[in-house]
């Protein structure tokens, strides 16, 4: 915008410049060069911002603090923004699938399902910005989680890896379906 303005500036100057040295001098009534006509005439257009992004799942408010709050007790502690989104996305997928419950609060709160519920560590969880990052990219359709309906980190054999369909790992967390 500074640079358009300055350079309106500069095309007024030079023909207020021209103009009376064309007067005063009463040389030649020759057109202005066509280069200064043309630059004076186009104008730098600006540019549309972007439309913002809808949201692609709607969440009440309880239903944002219920994921904030199990995405921090699970993966809070890791630098891993779509870890912790993964996570998130594996209760959604859980709504979704309709064995688990029919809302994200049945299926966090479900007996036995989440350590953090069961150790009361999701009680005491304090969502950090990591976790408002990874709860934004769910909202806007954020989804690489595969339909994971089950995730654990562990490095040696456990009951998911013997009994459940293994979809992918990432960072330290194996996800199964």
């Amino acid at each position: 915008m500074k640079k358009s303005i300055l350079f309106l500036v500069m095309i007024l100057l030079l023909t207020a410049c021209y103009s009376t040295e064309t007067t005063e001098n009463s040389v030649s009534s020759e057109p202005i060069p066509s280069t200064i006509a043309t630059e004076a005439t186009t104008f730098p257009t600006v540019q549309e911002t972007a439309p913002l992004p809808q949201p692609v799942v709607e969440l009440t408010e309880e239903e944002k603090v219920m994921l904030l709050k199990l995405g921090m007790a699970e993966r809070g502690n890791t630098e891993c923004t779509e870890c912790i989104a993964l996570v998130m996305r594996t209760v959604l997928n859980r709504v979704e699938a309709g064995r688990f419950g029919k809302s994200i609060r049945s299926v966090i709160l479900a007996q036995d399902q989440f350590t953090p519920v069961s150790d009361g560590s999701y009680d005491k969880a304090e969502p950090n910005e990591r976790c408002q990052d990874a709860l934004e990219m769910i909202i806007y359709g954020w989804d690489e989680s595969q339909g994971a309906l089950y995730y654990e980190w562990c490095t040696g054999e456990s009951w998911h890896s013997k009994n459940l369909n293994l979809l992918f790992q990432h960072c330290d967390v194996r996800f199964y379906n």
